[in-house]
Formats: C-alpha cells, structure tokens, sequence
C-alpha cells in the first residue's frame, strides 16, 4: 500500500494541478480534498477535468486537517495554514504558500538544490513560482563565484498565477491582447530571491524583481541580469549550467532562449544563459510551468523525497504540444 494525501485548498488551480498529478502517482493516493468554499460539492463540480479522478466531496480544511494520513498538501492562500498548521496530524507537510519560506525550521524545497535537506523532511516550504525560476538560472553561476550584485530580473507570468479569484484586472476584457507589469519594488518575492541566492549560492546580492502578466493562462518565464565577475564565453556560461544540471532529471539546458509554451503540464524546467561582453552582464533565462515547476510538481517531487519514494515517481511526463 502507498502513501496517502491530504490536499488543502483543493478548488484553487495549484490545488487541481496537486490532484491531476495524484491520479497518475504509483505511491501517492489522494485520501482527502479540502476547500472552505466549495466544502460538500463533488471534486469534479469544481474541476470538470479531473472527471473520474477522485469521486470523493471536498471538506472543510479543519476536518482535513485532523486526518492522519501521510502528507498534506497546503495550496491555501498566504496566511492562511500557519494559524492551524498545529493541528495537522500528518507525518509530512508541504506548503505551497509563502507563510514558511523565512521560516529555518521549514525545509525550503528548491528540490534541485535543498535534496540533503528535503529528503526525510517533515516540514517543508515549497519555494514561490517566479522564485524557483530565477534561482534555478541563476544559482549556478552565483556558486560559481561568477557574479555579483545587483540582480535585476524580469518575469512573465500566465494568468493563473495570481490565483482562481474573480478580479477585474484577471478578466478577459481586461489581459488580452496585452502586458503589463505589477507589483512594486517590494514585491514579496524579492527577499525570497535575495535569501535562495545567499543561503543556495552563496551570493549576498540585492535583488530588483519586476513581475508582468501576460494573456495564456499558464506558463512563466524569467530573465534576469547580473554583474559579471569572470570572463565568460556564451558557450562557457552554458557549460557552466551544464555541469550543474547534467544529472537533473528535470532541468534541461537549452542552447536557445527557452520559451513556456514546451512545457505545459510538466514539472519541467528549461535554462539557457548569454554573456553582454558590451555591458558586462550575465543574462540568464529560465521557463518553467508555473503550476508545475513552480507548484504542484515540485510540491509532489519534494514530497516524494520526504516519504522515501522515488523522486520521478508521478511527474515523469513531457510538456503538452501544441
């Protein structure tokens, strides 16, 4: 018998994206679905696409909570689960959310560069979508000793990012045919950025992080601009991410800029680098799937981890094209 799974906050789309990865795991199997707002409709009412995947009702997230299965899933928005999360009576938890990240006694789940710290772990943060992206590119050249300060990255986001809540600005009429940036310079993700590059890599740097949304409905990109510390060909910056990622089943350097589209529905992730000899700059790109990737598939590799069980097992699929 495997492992079984509880998921809070299951009606959101990182909740869904939890389930949808679920169904098709060898280990995991999903015990409970939880979400306050939708609490005694059918799974299926919520997430027509996950027709026959579960045929259990969503409950209350306290009642969930109390089960004592293997792992919970938390895809709850920010704040919400640390009031509570002593009442979870599971042996492992993975919070989608921001609410552990600062946290020390939270393992910070960038799986590819915390597995000594994630495997076995009973607590474990799981990192921010546009966080995981920037670091995943960055990170190898900040442990090079490659760059310095100031880290100015860019990224763009597909609407689901910010959440299935009904909002103006998330509307149809609202992005299409369009891109804009939010945020300000304070974003939240800015110190989570500034911590994975000093604690990963080493590199004590600050970090200007401007977010945009851009009008498909999943899909992140990141690119990002460091001061360049060594001499480096273009070819030599991508031996660089080579040697890093060359044993990383789901982190594939790619000699051209990486795009989102490839990667739908894949808990994976593409990066590829270039060198501004004129400005003395690294320019590093990473895409990524940002309810996989930068979700539900690094929440379920890193839970894979906690429990002993394969790592792959679950998330092995390519992305959807086209």
């Amino acid at each position: 018998m495997g492992a079984t799974a509880t998921v809070l906050g299951a009606s959101g789309y990182s909740g869904g994206e939890v389930v949808r990865i679920l169904a098709g795991h060898p280990a995991i199997e999903l015990a409970v679905a939880a979400g306050d707002a939708h609490s005694g409709r059918r799974l299926d009412e919520v997430h027509p696409q996950l027709a026959g995947a579960w045929d259990g009702e969503l409950v209350a997230v306290g009642d969930a909570l109390a089960e004592p299965y293997d792992v919970v899933f938390s895809c709850l928005p920010s704040g919400v689960l640390s009031p509570v999360v002593e009442d979870a009576a599971a042996e492992v938890i993975v919070d989608l959310a921001d609410d552990f990240r600062a946290d020390a006694s939270w393992a910070y789940g960038l799986t590819e560069w915390a597995r000594p710290a994630v495997s076995g772990a009973r607590r474990i943060a799981n990192p921010g979508c546009y966080p995981t992206a920037a670091l995943l590119c960055l990170l190898p050249f900040a442990a090079a000793g490659a760059i310095s300060g100031p880290v100015i990255v860019d990224a763009i986001s597909g609407v689901s990012g910010a959440g299935r809540r009904a909002s103006d600005h998330l509307s149809f009429g609202t992005i299409s045919a369009g891109v804009v940036a939010y945020g300000s310079t304070n974003h939240r993700h800015v110190p989570e950025i500034e911590r994975g590059l000093a604690r990963l890599g080493g590199l004590e740097a600050t970090v200007s992080f401007t977010p945009h949304l851009a009008p498909m409905a999943r899909g992140l990109l990141v690119t990002a601009r460091a001061v360049l510390e060594t001499e480096l060909t273009d070819e030599a910056a991508l031996e660089v991410l080579r040697e890093r990622y060359e044993d990383e089943p789901f982190v594939e350097v790619r000699p051209e800029w990486p795009g989102t589209k490839s990667l739908t529905g894949s808990n994976r992730a593409h990066v590829s680098a270039r060198i501004d000899g004129r400005n003395g700059l690294l320019i590093a790109s990473a895409a990524i799937d940002n309810l996989g990737k930068g979700a539900a598939g690094q929440a379920v590799q890193n839970a894979n981890l906690a429990l002993g069980i394969d790592e792959l097992a679950g998330l092995e699929s390519y992305g959807v094209w086209p």
